[in-house]
């Protein structure tokens, strides 16, 4: 029998979890010098407020390799022939496919790991589209074709309204996060194909919400998206606007709005969102 492995980034419902049984890896949070389970000891919403407070800026790592051997192992002991699909966050923003890889050559079984090349929900259309196939019947080497297929057409953009979590996580410097403040700096951030790129530097809210209505405007033109996710850090309020505007017009597509996971709150930042979706499938 063919399983399912993804990492807690990938921001699955518990209705998707359950319908395709997916297994999940937990990245680690660290605050106050304690380390939590990303959604096991630790909520999304629980990280925010610790990242919005005043406290020792905390921080993120990917699964240990111990905790991927324990969940295949699980698996292969409920099932001694199964075989195993193993998806997770594009490594230009964590290492955890690359402990999965690490982890898989202990084992006989058939695991194959697929780098998505992205994160949050634009994971989750491969995972679900490996759902999807494993129910319909089709063969391991069909599912990680497909899929990786997928990976390409995936499209996630992150909006950054400042850059105050990016100079206390030590991803820029006090001097570009002060630079930025005073010519109101709101970068677009783009990760799509394990590639991470400053796509708009904006100058200003109204610049950013150009890029907003353009993504919008595509989402909406584009009949083969179906399904658009719309995570934030701490404000939700212009994820609901974003979903409230596509809706008028696409009713039919299906929008996730929620706190994105832990691992990427530190590079969107206070206030930060962002829109994915894949244009393909």
């Amino acid at each position: 029998m063919i399983h399912i492995v993804t990492d807690t980034t990938s921001q699955l419902t518990p209705a998707e979890i359950e319908k395709y049984r997916i297994n999940l890896v937990s990245l680690r949070a660290i605050a106050n010098g304690k380390t939590y389970k990303d959604q096991i000891d630790i909520t999304s919403k629980e990280f925010s407020d610790i990242l919005a407070s005043d406290q020792e800026f905390p921080t993120t790592s990917q699964p240990s390799l111990g905790d991927f051997v324990a969940t295949y192992q699980k698996i292969i002991d409920d099932d001694p022939d199964a075989q195993i699909i193993s998806i997770h966050i594009g490594t230009v923003l964590s290492g955890t496919a690359n402990t999965a890889q690490m982890a898989a050559q202990q084992f006989d079984n058939d695991i194959r790991i697929v780098d998505g090349g992205t994160a949050d929900r634009g994971t989750s259309y491969l995972v679900l589209k490996a759902g999807q196939m494993l129910q319909t019947g089709f063969t391991l080497d069909d599912i990680e074709k497909e899929v990786t297929a997928m990976i390409p057409n995936t499209k996630f953009y992150l909006f950054i309204n400042n850059m105050d979590y990016l100079v206390k996580g030590g991803r820029a410097s006090k001097a570009t996060g002060f630079i930025s403040s005073l010519i109101k700096l709101k970068p677009v951030v783009t990760v799509q194909n394990n590639q991470l790129n400053f796509a708009h530097k904006c100058r200003g809210k109204k610049q950013m919400e150009k890029i907003v209505q353009k993504v919008i405007q595509e989402i909406i033109g584009n009949p083969n998206i179906k399904d658009v996710g719309l995570p934030f850090v701490d404000d939700d309020l212009e994820s609901k606007q974003i979903r409230d505007a596509i809706l008028a017009k696409r009713p039919d597509i299906n929008i996730v709005l929620n706190y994105t996971s832990p691992s990427l709150m530190p590079h969107a930042g206070p206030e930060g969102f962002a829109i994915t979706y894949n244009d393909k499938y």
